[in-house]
């Protein structure tokens, strides 16, 4: 007998009626598969997402209970100094770290159910982040800090557009008719805000693959980072629609739990001195915001690992690799592709799914 036996029995890859479902889609259509793996797996996907936002929402709380009661004289110096010091390395260490590796284990959990309908559940999603904990975690510190620094240096060239675009546009507008002037300022603003808003969605780009290429591919973290910046390259607009999708989602549930607090408010007075918001009120708001961040994070995280296999099915031919592989029996080849050149084969070990009988897995 030659030849090495294929890594992975068959049954270990997608069924044909799984691969007939991975074809090139519109982001429209990739939403609303999002939205319909949302919907089925709703109860473990807010059970995975949860932890975060809970440390972030006691961080927030704590911050804002001692920084009014700071400004109230109604607790002493020490607890305030504890209280935020608490807060802060709850909302901006705690709740991070805690959101790099739960983002990861939900990316492969959602991977899995997609192309093997292995259920989502946390015990699954922690076996999988356990078994790659630390590349994991570091992979997405790198990405992260990728992240700012490229969203730093956007900054700086947009302020730059910026100023230069208001002394245009009072060099300009002076000689035109105040209404017109005051018009054409205000369509200034907005399509500066606009600028602003694809240049943040150009840096989520630039790691917005990362967890799907470490979780599901296996890679160490520098070679996670540059695929998953070539697999997203061209593909801004697309995150920019999945980022206002989040959004509209995330302001519905603020606005839900924040108007009837607004209006309540309002109503009773509490706003006749504006200088002083009462405590409830803020420590509501910082509720509600961290509400609509956990209804919003299974969602994004679907959304992007959709989009790193439609990326995959479109440049590489992923679809017809993983029907090549499932026809003969064999594991598909994980290498990036290159035109005009054939790859060596790679040896990558894939992270595995535990099921009752035998650890499956996602190509």
């Amino acid at each position: 007998m030659t030849g090495a036996p294929p890594r992975f029995r068959p049954e270990e890859l997608p069924d044909l009626r799984q691969l007939a479902d991975l074809e090139p889609l519109s982001t429209g259509d990739l939403i609303d598969r999002a939205v319909h793996i949302y919907r089925r797996n709703f109860t473990p996907l807010l059970a995975l997402a949860v932890l975060p936002v809970i440390a972030s929402c006691v961080g927030t709380l704590l911050v804002a209970y001692a920084a009014t009661g700071l400004r109230e004289s109604a607790a002493t110096l020490p607890v305030v100094i504890v209280g935020m010091s608490v807060g802060y390395v709850l909302t901006y260490v705690i709740s991070p770290l805690l959101l790099m590796l739960i983002t990861g284990g939900l990316t492969r959990a959602v991977a899995d159910f997609a192309m093997l309908d292995a259920p989502i559940s946390l015990r699954r999603a922690w076996r999988m982040m356990k078994g790659r904990l630390w590349p994991l975690l570091w992979t997405q510190i790198a990405g992260y800090l990728l992240f700012w620094l490229t969203l730093s240096g956007l900054a700086l060239v947009g302020l730059f557009i910026f100023w230069i675009a208001i002394l245009a546009a009072f060099l300009l507008f002076g000689y035109l008719p105040s209404t017109l002037a005051g018009g054409l300022f205000t369509l200034l603003m907005a399509a500066l805000v606009a600028l602003g808003f694809v240049g943040y969605c150009a840096a989520v780009t630039q790691i917005a693959l990362v967890p799907s290429v470490a979780m599901i591919e296996g890679r160490s973290m520098r070679d996670s980072l540059i695929r998953a910046m070539q697999l997203a390259r061209g593909a801004i607009w697309r995150v920019v629609q999945i980022t206002l999708f989040d959004m509209a989602i995330a302001s519905s549930v603020i606005s839900a739990i924040g108007v009837p607090l607004l209006i309540y408010v309002i109503l009773n007075g509490d706003f006749d001195d504006l200088t002083r918001t009462p405590t409830w009120f803020l420590l509501a708001f910082s509720v509600a915001d961290q509400l609509g961040k956990l209804v919003t994070l299974p969602m994004s995280t679907i959304a992007y690992c959709l989009l790193y296999f439609d990326m995959r099915v479109r440049r590489e031919g992923y679809d017809v690799e993983l029907l090549s592989a499932r026809l003969a029996g064999a594991e598909p080849d994980r290498s990036p592709r290159r035109a005009g050149a054939t790859a060596p084969p790679r040896s990558i070990p894939p992270l595995t799914v535990s099921s009752p009988s035998k650890a499956a897995v996602v190509p």
